[in-house]
């Protein structure tokens, strides 16, 4: 396959973790049918960029309702505002734009400085979408050179855009990042932002891999991205994080879209993924095994969250048959059954009502406290949580 950053021919598959459903796609029936995607990733040679090399299609992973929304990472954003707000050639008659919903705290934390001419992409009124559920996985399609350049002589170029955690979705990253430019003013800053893969990759964390990224970008691939579109980059920043940092770069366009700047250190990132693949099946059966262990020496196990790093837990992982079921407390979820795993969604309390041994954390470690706190009448019970993140102190990896 070409490659998404580069365009060259030199994509090499590495690791295939078979055939999956999309995670947000609940089951109303334990039987009911699924439609699979096979889920690998890659690596090109020339410029060091992991991909995903079997694209899921955007319209494939519009969700059947309208409730489901991503929490990004919030603590560095007075940071970052404060970085953009002191760059020169801004003030408050500024335009703050930005592309997606997960930009709306950004923006507002602009408002609170004085730059009250903002902006955001519409789904509906911009891009002509009338279907409530879509989201994320159709502005990503949509942000193009021609699409975008009609929202900005209409709205008013850009001098700030402000783009969290969508790139890393975009199925054609040249047309999302040559759409960004449309956006922009000559002269003007994109902040955009994205989630690091460095730390699960050196884990060997397996639920990174999702249906919904494209790309698994380091701090070498990621840097320069936004040349694509014409920027030149300001200041790039890793911000840590439990599961995944986060990474920002501030860049200004100074020039026309082109080809992407292949650096020395994404060259060097080539045979990054041969090693978190070559884990992979080691990875399983010592996970298998020590599931089983827990099993027989202290009784049932279940997952909390049921989200799609408990589907990938699940189902990447092979251990669907050892979880009795997945506790969570979204009403929307109860009742439902979780995609590819097909286990039972049911509240909190069944940890206790049904006597399970070990709950097993698949949610945001930064949350594993509070979920913890909540449920003292588990551990009171003598129920034990772990996590099943190798970054967490509670990993079930660390025994």
């Amino acid at each position: 396959m070409a490659c998404l950053v580069c365009g060259s021919a030199s994509v090499v598959e590495r690791l295939d973790v078979g055939h999956h459903p999309v995670a947000t796609f609940y089951l109303e029936r334990q039987d009911a049918p699924e439609r699979d995607f096979r889920l690998a990733v890659g690596q090109c040679r020339d410029c060091g960029t992991i991909q995903s090399t079997q694209i899921v299609p955007h319209d494939a992973l519009i969700p059947p309702y309208d409730w489901l929304f991503a929490r990004e990472p919030e603590e560095h954003l007075d940071e970052v505002v404060d970085q953009i707000a002191a760059l020169p050639g801004l003030g408050p008659d500024s335009v703050i734009g930005a592309l997606t919903y997960k930009d709306d705290t950004t923006v507002e934390r602009f408002r609170r400085k004085g730059f009250t001419n903002t902006w955001r992409v519409k789904l509906d009124e911009d891009l002509g979408v009338e279907n409530p559920a879509a989201n994320i996985e159709t502005v990503q399609k949509l942000t193009n050179p021609v699409t975008m350049a009609e929202i900005a002589a209409r709205r008013g170029a850009a001098d700030v855009l402000i783009v969290r955690h969508i790139t890393e979705h975009a199925e054609n990253l040249i047309a999302f990042i040559e759409g960004l430019a449309a956006l922009v003013k000559p002269g003007g800053v994109l902040m955009l932002e994205v989630p690091d893969c460095t730390d699960n990759l050196r884990l060997k964390d397996y639920c990174m891999i999702w249906e919904e990224h494209s790309l698994y970008l380091t701090p070498a691939t990621f840097a320069a991205l936004s040349s694509i579109g014409g920027f030149e980059p300001i200041r790039t920043d890793v911000y840590p994080r439990p599961f995944e940092n986060s990474l920002v770069q501030l860049a200004r366009k100074t020039g026309t879209p082109g080809k992407v700047r292949i650096s020395a250190e994404a060259k060097a990132q080539v045979g990054l993924l041969e090693a978190y693949a070559d884990a992979y099946e080691p990875a399983k059966r010592e996970l298998r095994a020590k599931l089983e262990r827990v099993r027989a020496e202290k009784g049932p196990i279940a997952l909390f969250g049921a989200g799609h790093l408990a589907c990938a837990f699940a189902n990447f992982m092979a251990v669907a048959d050892l979880i009795d079921f997945v506790a969570d407390d979204t009403p929307q979820k109860i009742d439902k059954f979780l995609p590819g795993a097909r286990l039972p969604i049911l509240p909190s309390a069944a940890l206790v009502e049904r006597k399970v041994a070990v709950c097993l954390l698949a949610l945001s470690i930064n949350n594993e406290d509070a979920v913890i706190g909540r449920n003292a009448a588990f551990t009171q019970a003598g129920g034990e949580f772990r996590s099943i993140f190798r970054a967490s102190s509670r990993s079930i990896f660390h025994d």
